[in-house]
């Protein structure tokens, strides 16, 4: 596969270690620094023909909404203009949280596996909102069940809120079977989707996923203070900007000397941004898409797939307790480890050149990334079979 040994050189640190640590940060990569330098250039243009549109200019603004383009093929959405651009993850899912208009007797429904940035906004709302934060048990085998948060459930349920894959774990939730079921009952679901986008395809319409949010530096490949929400229209009718700020569609208006504010497009992802983003990690993010998306994320999830079919199966062979499901619909590119030996066993495998993560305070967690070829596998399983922290 030519694709894969060209993006793989665009990741130094795969080729300093056994890097299997996509799901805590992408390492790096030559790609996110030749953005910079466009970024600059682009900025000095701007400056130098008296562009408007504030620090980076109308010439900065293309891009913005280039990448706003890129986000919605990635994501399956209805179009650019319901992508809003964030800090991270956490804070696309407490906008939503904290300007939804809840009513008394309204309830959300999450789960205890969840990652704190789903859960944690959850139960601030709870605080903050009056609204009741309704929380599955979390499970030994580390699922999120859809017929555990389907029975937390009901009538006045407004909103789901899940990862679609356990960050964990590695648990990938079956999105179009609780996105049906949520559709058919006027619940929105959320989804957290930082585990998975870059990693496999996703389909927000399809799937009746009302929220994707995600940070950029895991599968997207760029920088940690750069990420985005996806807004389904119907969504964004109940929401009103926590944060408001001057832009196309937020606006103070005035009559009789009494000012308020007003939105002039109730169902645009425009108006949850606030004044100033990210521009230079939009750009860094901007380049990233461009190469996911012409190698295609089908692609990379079949690249992917196989790889963690071997890892999987070579390290249950070795005796190790693996936790994330052999069935492909139940996993994306995490494999964790459940042992009673687990500062032993990760600091066996950083001994040997691995880059690996404890997950929760509970796993071993080995994570690919399309960067990842089949010589980090056989590598990867020759040093576990050595391994005597099982």
């Amino acid at each position: 596969m030519d694709w894969q040994k060209n993006y793989r050189q665009q990741f130094p640190v795969a080729q300093q270690c056994i890097y299997l640590d996509n799901a805590y940060d992408c390492g790096g990569t030559t790609i996110a620094r030749k953005a910079p330098e466009k970024y600059f250039n682009d900025w000095e243009y701007g400056a130098l023909h008296n562009e408007r549109g504030g620090p980076g200019r109308a010439t900065l603004f293309k891009t913005l909404d280039a990448t706003r383009e890129l986000l919605n093929q990635l994501v399956g959405g209805l179009g650019p203009e319901q992508i809003a651009f964030t800090r991270n993850t956490n804070e696309g899912i407490n906008a939503i949280l904290q300007g939804f208009d809840f009513q008394p007797g309204d309830n959300i429904v999450t789960s205890r596996q969840e990652h704190p940035s789903v859960l944690m906004p959850c139960l601030n709302a709870a605080r903050t909102r009056g609204v009741e934060a309704r929380v599955v048990p979390a499970r030994e085998d580390g699922q999120v069940l859809i017929e555990e948060l389907t029975a937390a459930a009901d009538d006045r349920t407004r909103m789901i809120l899940v990862s679609h894959v356990q960050s964990a774990t590695g648990y990938r939730i079956d999105l179009e079977k609780l996105g049906r079921w949520c559709h058919v009952r006027g619940i929105f679901l959320i989804v957290d989707a930082i585990q998975s986008l870059g990693l496999q395809p996703f389909l927000a319409q399809k799937w009746h996923v009302a929220t994707v949010s995600a940070a950029s530096y895991k599968g997207l490949c760029g920088i940690n203070s750069t990420a985005f929400t996806y807004y389904h229209p119907d969504l964004l009718k109940h929401i009103w900007p926590v944060y408001t700020a001057a832009n196309s569609y937020i606006h103070i208006e005035e009559a009789e000397g009494q000012y308020s504010l007003s939105c002039s497009e109730d169902t645009k992802a425009g108006k949850m941004e606030n004044s100033s983003l990210d521009n230079l990690g939009i750009y860094v993010l901007h380049d990233a898409l461009q190469e996911i998306l012409t190698i295609g994320p089908d692609t990379i999830w079949q690249h992917i797939r196989v790889l963690y079919d071997q890892l999987r199966a070579g390290l249950v062979e070795l005796g190790f307790e693996v936790v994330t499901p052999e069935k492909e619909a139940a996993h994306c590119g995490i494999v964790s480890l459940k042992t009673d030996q687990l500062q032993k066993m990760f600091d066996y495998f950083r001994s040997n050149n691995v880059c690996l993560s404890i997950s929760a305070d509970q796993f071993i967690r080995f994570s690919l990334g399309a960067f990842n070829n089949q010589g980090d596998i056989d590598q990867l399983l020759a040093i576990a079979g050595e391994c005597e922290f099982r």
